[in-house]
Parts: structure tokens; C-alpha cells; sequence
């Protein structure tokens, strides 16, 4: 059943981002990025980047029901009685959590292998947007899922661990203790995982650094390095992003960024990252965080205490590792209900980021030219529907970050 859903779900993800090879080819002149412009784009560039993001939209879909799916067959049956198979190995709950950990992330992962080689691979190669050979793609998908494993035995361990020591508020110490671990991954993302995939080199280029540094004063932030990761040996795609926490907190660029844009348009980009720094915005997504795994916690507690649910995936209660597809289930369910509220505040996030680069550059046409030239680039989706907004976006609709930086410009002496 798993390979047959699996099978289908890649089948429907490449029908639905078929798109003609003149509308995948098509590329926009050199005056598409004008500020003039503003946010006004031709009917030809509104479909072409419809028609990449509705296979995006459905790749979406598809993924989450996927997973949904392979959980919920894993625990009606195969992985209580993989377990039960195993119950005589030493170790305890310990070692059936990390084997009930290991299986759930191998199965997950093989059945999504498919559909992530359509959204991840063929789909990108499709739209000139990869650079990455089959292979490279599968062996990042690997240490993809190595990361993912590593995590799951961490989480799993910490979660079954906490329920037998603590077996009446273990949901209060489920919270305190994932909060850690959720703050630790935040640390160690740039020194630990990030450099599984990206190699990172500091800006070489001293002129730019020099003019980084300088905004970074003007921001009242320290800028130590700016990073440069090697993106385009994987992608076209462009972009920039602040990682870490404390003392392993970065900004880097993608080196596509750089080759393709001017310095000013750098400066913009570089100052939008500064805007996160000076608003905390890193600390400040841990809080959210935080917030939300003690709903989770409390929620789960509440159904924790209806034994039907738990035996019905052949397990005791919510501490047996038999359980553990149920949790992630609960998990995935409780991350979409939350999704809307914690993108609106990262869209909230994201548009006090460009107002400091406005401060900051005091350059709105460079600002709306980084957008109309990233959108591009990107292929983001210049009339997107609003329902994707709302439940996806993590960042506004590129129409309206450029309608915010031409106010800034009438507003302008």
C-alpha cells in the first residue's frame, strides 16, 4: 500500500507541474527588474510563474497527505509487530524506541523518495533551476535523512524517557525539555548541519564588506563575518538568510545572489538580514516555538488519557514506542492547524525586515528592483491565491513587498 501511494503521489506531483517547453524557457529582458515598474507584471510573466507554482502547491499536498498516510499504516499494524519481533533484544524501551525511531524515519523517507525526486529534481531541472546531477541530489537527500534520523532518535529517546520518569507531568517536562532541544537545533544549524550541504567562505569581497559592516553600525547590530555559501552548485536560485543563536549566529549569502546582483542591490539584501538581527527575530521564533509545543504537550496529555486511541496501534499508552507513528501524526496535524499563525507572524516578521533595509538604504528603487529581480529569479508567484498565502507564505506576496517600498518612496523627500 505504502509503494502504491507513494508510486501515485510522484505520478499526480508530474502531472500536475507539466508546463509547455516555450513557457518553461521563457525568460524576462533585462528591463523586467526596472523600478518603474512597480508591481505591475504582464499576463505572460503572471503564467508562467503560475504554472510552476501550482505543481508546488499540489507537491505540497501531496507530501503532507503522503506522510499522513505511511504513519497512520505503519501504526496500524507493521511497526508493533516489527517491535514485538525485537522484544527480546537487551536495552529495554530504550532500544525499541531507537529501532521504532529508525524505522519510521526510513519508511517515511523511501516513500517520499519518489515525489521528491519530481518536486526536487526532475521539476527543477525542468525550469533551469537545478544544477545538481541526479546523483548529487540523491546523496543530499541522504544526509537529509541521516540528519532526519539523528533527530528522531534524539526526540524519540527524550520523549518516552520523560513519560516513564515523570508519568504525571511529563507533558510539563515534554515542553521544558523539547524548548532545549528546539534552542539547541537552533545553535548548532550553522556550525553542525548547515555544512553538510553548503560550503561557506568569508565575503571576499572587502569594498562590500567594508559598506556590510557600516550598516551593521548604523543598525546598532555586530557583524563579525558575512558568509558566503556555495549554492550555485546545487541551484540557480537565489537567496539570503540569518541562522543561529548566540554566540553561532550568522548572515549569509547565496554566492547566486552575488554573481547576479549589483552591490547596491547586495547592500539591500544584507540589510533586510540585519533587520531580523535587530529585531531578534531568531529569539523570538524560539518563544513562538516554545508556545506552541506547550499547546502541543497539553493536547496530547488530554488524549493521552483515551486508551482506545494508543491500542488501536497495538500500543499500552501514549509512553509504549509502538506509539510513535500516532505521535508524529498528532505532530504533523498540530503543525498544519498552526501553520496559518505562525506564517502570519513570520510574514509579520518579514515585512519589519524590508522596512529596516528601507531605513537602513535609504533606497527604495534598489528595493524594488531586488524584488522584481528575486521573484524572477525564483520564479515566486506574482499573483498568488490567497489561500496559499494564508496557510504557506511565509514572506508577503512579492506585489506587496514592492508596493511597500514604493510608498517608501513617495513618502521620500
Amino acid at each position: 500500500m505504502i509503494v502504491l501511494l507513494s508510486s501515485a503521489a510522484a505520478l499526480i506531483a508530474a502531472l500536475a507541474s507539466r508546463a509547455p517547453a516555450e513557457l518553461r524557457s521563457a525568460r524576462p529582458s533585462a528591463e523586467a527588474a526596472a523600478p518603474a515598474l512597480g508591481s505591475t507584471f504582464t499576463d505572460e510573466q503572471v503564467a508562467r510563474h503560475g504554472a510552476y507554482r501550482r505543481g508546488a502547491y499540489a507537491g505540497f499536498a501531496l507530501a503532507l497527505l503522503l506522510e499522513i498516510a505511511v504513519l497512520l499504516i505503519l501504526a496500524r499494524g507493521p511497526l508493533a509487530r516489527f517491535l514485538d519481533r525485537s522484544a527480546d533484544l537487551p536495552g529495554g524501551w530504550l532500544s525499541r524506541a531507537v529501532i521504532a525511531a529508525a524505522v519510521v524515519a526510513v519508511a517515511t523517507w523511501l516513500a517520499q523518495l519518489p515525489l521528491g525526486y519530481v518536486r526536487g529534481y526532475a521539476v527543477q531541472q525542468a525550469w533551469s533551476l537545478s544544477t545538481q546531477s541526479a546523483s548529487a541530489w540523491l546523496g543530499d537527500s541522504v544526509k537529509s535523512l541521516l540528519v532526519a534520523a539523528v533527530i528522531a532518535l534524539i526526540g524519540a529517546i527524550s520523549f518516552f524517557g520523560l513519560v516513564r520518569w515523570q508519568p504525571r507531568a511529563w507533558w510539563l517536562w515534554g515542553w521544558a525539555g523539547f524548548t532545549v532541544l528546539t534552542a539547541l537545533l537552533f545553535f548548532l544549524y550553522p556550525v553542525l548541519i548547515a555544512p553538510l550541504f553548503n560550503r561557506f567562505t568569508t565575503l571576499e569581497d572587502a569594498g562590500l564588506a567594508r559598506d556590510i559592516r557600516r550598516l551593521a553600525a548604523e543598525a546598532g547590530v555586530s557583524v563579525d563575518d558575512v558568509l558566503v555559501a556555495d549554492a550555485s552548485r546545487r541551484s540557480t536560485i537565489e537567496n539570503a538568510y540569518v541562522a543561529g543563536l548566540g554566540a553561532t549566529k550568522q548572515v549569509v549569502l547565496y554566492d547566486t545572489l552575488l554573481a547576479a546582483g549589483s552591490p547596491d542591490e547586495t547592500r539591500y539584501v544584507v540589510a533586510h538580514e540585519l533587520g531580523h538581527k535587530v529585531e531578534n527575530h531568531v529569539t523570538k521564533n524560539l518563544i513562538l516555538s516554545s508556545l506552541g509545543l506547550m499547546g502541543g504537550f497539553a493536547a496530547l496529555y488530554l488524549l493521552s488519557r483515551r486508551s482506545g486511541l494508543w491500542s488501536w496501534a497495538g500500543a499500552t499508552g501514549v509512553g509504549d514506542p509502538r506509539a510513535l507513528p500516532l505521535l508524529l501524526v498528532f505532530a504533523t496535524v498540530a503543525g498544519l492547524v498552526l501553520l496559518p499563525l505562525q506564517n502570519a507572524i513570520s510574514r509579520r516578521f518579514e515585512a519589519r525586515a524590508d522596512q529596516i533595509a528601507l531605513d537602513l538604504t535609504e533606497d527604495p528603487d534598489t528595493a524594488i528592483r531586488v524584488h522584481r529581480r528575486l521573484a524572477f529569479a525564483n520564479i515566486s508567484d506574482l499573483r498568488p491565491p490567497d489561500i496559499a498565502v494564508w496557510l504557506l507564505y511565509t514572506h508577503p506576496p512579492v506585489h506587496d513587498r514592492i508596493d511597500a517600498a514604493v510608498a517608501e518612496k513617495r513618502e521620500s523627500p
